[in-house]
This record gives structure tokens, C-alpha cells and sequence, in this order.
């Protein structure tokens, strides 16, 4: 509740932060080898990809979302390959 609380503080608009984003979504793709990288924030209902590199999107329901998981538990989460995981059907 108290991430939430801070997010709401900030009061961003997340399309404005596209492009001061956009070079660390390029480097968390080169760094980790993956072709697709967002960077995202998320809110009691949505996920905001207010950056990315490989893949536009700007929201989805949070509950469809993989970075959801990352902060339910607060430990280590990682899929090695999406395609593959079967928590997350395409």
C-alpha cells in the first residue's frame, strides 16, 4: 500500500517520461540479451510502460502483467523465456 501511496504522490503523466527512459530500456535489453525491455510502473489497477525497446505497448490490466510478480512477493523473479513459461500462456 505504501508503494502505491508514493506512486499516486508523484502524480505523473507516464507519457511524458517515454524518451528520458528510452536509452535504459535499450541497455537493460543489451545487458540481459533479450529483445524486448520495458520499463514500467504500476498502480493498483494498471501496468504503464512509460518506455521500452522491442515491443510499444503503454498499459495493461495489472493482473495480465509478468512485473506484477515482482512486487507481490518483494524476492527474486525471473522467467528466463516467456514463450516457454506456462504461468504466462500466449
Amino acid at each position: 500500500m505504501e508503494r502505491l501511496l508514493s506512486l499516486s504522490e508523484f502524480d505523473l503523466d507516464y507519457t511524458e517520461h517515454k524518451d528520458s527512459f528510452k536509452d535504459l530500456a535499450k541497455l537493460a535489453a543489451k545487458v540481459t540479451g533479450t529483445e524486448v525491455s520495458l520499463v514500467n510502473l504500476i498502480d493498483s489497477y494498471t501496468q504503464w510502460s512509460i518506455s521500452g525497446h522491442g515491443l510499444e505497448i503503454e498499459q495493461m490490466p495489472r493482473e495480465d502483467s509478468v512485473c506484477q510478480y515482482t512486487i507481490i512477493d518483494g524476492e527474486y523473479f525471473e522467467v528466463e523465456d516467456l514463450r516457454n513459461d506456462r504461468t504466462f500462456p500466449g
